[in-house]
């Protein structure tokens, strides 16, 4: 996706997991992005061992080598989640995270 202007964040996140879960996180990332006005780079990965994860931890969202969260949380987890995360790790002037 690319930002609809230039002062909205732009945030990588990687998914882990597969079928109807994974859809799931998907649409509720993609509602708190809205919320937060973000605009997502989502990969997909379907193999949580590579991340040194279980299937039982998935869908699982991924943000700079680090797990963001795990389990199928409500968008409204996810957008506090994100809000946080974004804090933390937010740097430059144009709100991109690193």
């Amino acid at each position: 996706m690319y930002a609809q202007t230039m002062d909205q964040k732009v945030v990588q996140l990687t998914v882990i997991g597969t079928g109807e879960p994974l859809l799931r996180m998907q649409k509720r990332l993609s509602c708190a992005a809205a919320e937060l006005g973000l605009s997502l780079q989502i990969d997909i990965d379907k193999n949580p061992e590579v991340w040194g994860l279980t299937y039982g931890q998935t869908p699982a969202v991924m943000a700079q080598g680090k797990c963001l969260l795990s389990g199928l949380k409500r968008t409204e987890e996810i957008v506090t989640i994100l809000r946080t995360w974004l804090a933390e790790n937010t740097s430059d002037s144009l709100g991109n995270a690193r």
